[in-house]
Formats: C-alpha cells, structure tokens, sequence
C-alpha cells in the first residue's frame, strides 16, 4: 500500500515537471502562442468560405445534415490532435539525441519508456486546448451548431483516439530509436489521416478497397462517432455502438504494438549501444 502510494505521489511529481517544463517551453514565445491561436481563426473562416462551394443537398453529407462547414471543422479539429499527439515520442526522441539528453535519461532510475510517456501530457493539454479553439471560433462567428447532449460519449469516443495516437505514437518513437533518421511512419499516417480518415470527404466516396483499408484507420471510426454525435436529435445506435467497437479495438492494438517494439528499440538500443546516437 505505502509502494502504491509512494509510486503514484512519483508518478505525479515527474508528470507535472514535464508538463511545467513544456508549458515555460511553449509561454517563452508568447507572440508564437498568440499566432497559433489567429491561425486557427484564420483556418476557420477558409473552411467557412471553402465550405460555401458544397453548399445544398448531396447523397454524401446527408446524414450530416448536409453541412459541409460542419463536416469540415470537425474532421479537421480531430486530426489536428490526432497528428499532434501521434508524433510526440518521435520528435521527442529526435529532441533527446540532438541534445545529449538521452545520456542522462539512461542514467536515471525511471524507465526509459516512462519518461517518454511524459512527453504527452502536454501535448494532450495544448491539442484539447486547440480543438476547444477550433469549435469556439466556428460556434461564435460562424454558426455551427453543435449538440451537446451526448457530450460523455463524445468525449469517450477522444479518449480513445488519444489512446491510439498514443500507440501510434510509440511506434513511430520506436522506429526513430532503431534507424534514426528518415521515419517513414509519420508521413504513412499523416497522409492515412487525412486521406483516408474521413477528414475532409466522408470515406463512402473512396473506392471499395480503400474505404476497406480506411477502416483500419482510428480517426475513421472517431469522426463517424463524434459527427453523429454532435447532431442534434442524435442518440446512440447500433452503428454509433459499431464504430465504437472498432475505435476501441484499434486503440488497443496500437498501444499494445506501440509499448512492445518501444520497449523492444529501447533494450536493443541499451545492448548496443546506439541510443544516444543520432
């Protein structure tokens, strides 16, 4: 008992020193911060404009109530925290090696891999942060209406998209440790992301085979979730609950994979040597 409490009173001293560290990072250019936050103003009214062109009825949006502004701001809110957050470790990593940190990381009692899960705490922050940003300027100044009446299930259906860009994450962190440069895997997803997730057409307009492969896609299953669940008069079902599933299992195979070839680059990197290489 006095472990447990002993290791969760560490766990939270070391998640607020990182979080603090990028937080004094991040507010050292506030000028940066204040640009990031007109950039999204600016992004909004572009896919406000941008979303006149679609205007009317279209087979494709109807069930999204034939909105493309809200199609639109949705997906593109999601998969701005879906590509933050799944790039953290690599970048991370990259960070580490650059610096010389990673000597002083191996030298510590923690584990390797827990003090890179430190990294996304906030990350986690500032992209909710973003995503707020993004519904508060197109609810405000552009009239998107948004339902908040699933709002619990809504943010379920992020927990378990952060979750998988979590595992995701890992993997692209893993690759990064055994092959340094040039990671593939970041572009592979960003590219899976916003081609096939959803994100800016629904994923029924894509031939057979790729609608096929985007359902291995967590962003996908997230969108279709969090889009119906946004409209008003809309509950849950029995394809909500599919998507739900799905979402579920994806996140979980990806965390699971993410945690194995992490923890696997790290022990290989340790025997031979290689870590603190770049």
């Amino acid at each position: 008992m006095i472990s447990m409490k002993k290791f969760l009173i560490n766990t939270f001293k070391r998640s607020l020193a990182f979080f603090k560290k990028d937080l004094i990072n991040q507010t050292s250019y506030r000028l940066s911060f204040f640009l990031n936050i007109l950039s999204i103003f600016i992004a909004v009214y572009v896919f406000f404009i941008f979303s006149k062109l679609f205007e009317g009825s279209n087979n494709y949006l109807e069930k999204f109530g034939n909105n493309y502004f809200f199609f639109l701001i949705i997906g593109i809110s999601i998969s701005d925290v879906v590509l933050r957050i799944s790039s953290v470790i690599n970048t991370e990593v990259r960070n580490y090696q650059l610096t010389g940190m990673f000597e002083e990381i191996i030298n510590l009692k923690a584990p390797i891999i827990e003090l890179l899960s430190y990294s996304f705490i906030y990350p986690i922050v500032y992209s909710i942060f973003r995503l707020l940003i993004f519904l508060f300027f197109a609810v405000i100044f552009f009239d998107l209406s948004l339902d908040f009446t699933n709002i619990g299930l809504i943010i379920f259906a992020i927990f378990l998209t952060l979750t998988s860009c979590i595992g995701i994450a890992y993997i692209a962190g893993a690759y990064a440790l055994a092959f340094k440069k040039g990671n593939p895997l970041s572009a592979i997803n960003q590219l899976s992301v916003m081609i096939l997730g959803g994100v800016f057409f629904p994923t029924t307009i894509l031939p057979d085979w790729l609608n096929y492969i985007s359902q291995f896609i967590p962003i996908t299953h997230a969108l279709e979730i969090i889009r119906y669940l946004f409209i008003s008069e809309n509950f849950l079902n029995t394809e909500v609950m599919q998507h739900f599933y799905s979402l579920a299992l994806l996140s979980l195979c990806f965390l699971s994979i993410g945690l194995v070839v992490c923890n696997f680059a790290i022990k290989n990197g340790k025997k031979n040597g290689t870590l603190t290489i770049y």
